[in-house]
This record gives structure tokens, C-alpha cells and sequence, in this order.
């Protein structure tokens, strides 16, 4: 028998760590209209190496969600806006941020990586 995942681990890690968002459903739902839900914000340090040798760095921003918690889930051109939260330090930032990839780890958590559209004022 296999351990339930979602509800072991990721419901009290979101219970912890999720953070209010809305979703805007462009591709997902496209009639549908925006939605509240929660996922943990993230940002962390990429590096690339090129053939050269020279590294270029970046960063990647994420949101983390429980699949059991959506009744479609978000899609890659959905939007997700993320507000202003005083316990969340740079480099993250507070906005309006499109979807770009969907990522899922076959145990009930998927991984949206974010693009940053605009920032909250």
C-alpha cells in the first residue's frame, strides 16, 4: 500500500507555507471567471554554464499547488496574481504573473513556474 502523499505531506505543508492567490483561467477555463485558491510562492537561483564556460545566472519563480484542491487544474497561459505579503522577502515579488510551465511530481503537487508580468504597486 502506497502513502497518500497529498494528504501526509503537501496539505499540512500548504496549511504552513500556502499563500493566497488568484487565479485568471485564460486557457484552463476560458469562460470561467478569476478564482481564489493557495500555493506556495517561491523564488530560487538558476545557473547555466555555456559552452564557453561562462555562467549566466537567473532566477526562477514558482508556485506550488495541491492538485486535490482544484477542480481543473491551472494551465501553461493562465494567469496567477500574487499580492503583497510581509513574510515573503526578495527576490519574490508580489504581482500579476503568467504560467509557463506546468509541472507535476505524480503525487498529488504540481510546480508552476511563473513569468512575471507586472509587479504590485
Amino acid at each position: 500500500m502506497g502513502l497518500d502523499f497529498s494528504t501526509l505531506v503537501y496539505l499540512p505543508t500548504q496549511d504552513m507555507f500556502g499563500r493566497t492567490v488568484t487565479f485568471v483561467p485564460y486557457k484552463s477555463q476560458p469562460s470561467g471567471p478569476a478564482y481564489g485558491a493557495r500555493g506556495i510562492f517561491d523564488t530560487k537561483p538558476i545557473d547555466l554554464v555555456g559552452e564557453d564556460g561562462q555562467v549566466y545566472s537567473d532566477q526562477v519563480t514558482i508556485l506550488d499547488i495541491r492538485e486535490r484542491e482544484f477542480a481543473v487544474l491551472p494551465l501553461q497561459g493562465d494567469h496567477v496574481i500574487i499580492g503583497p505579503d510581509a513574510d515573503v522577502p526578495p527576490p519574490s515579488v508580489p504581482g500579476e504573473y503568467e504560467i509557463i510551465d506546468t509541472d507535476t511530481n505524480g503525487g498529488g503537487e504540481t510546480t508552476l513556474t511563473l513569468r512575471l508580468i507586472a509587479a504590485a504597486p
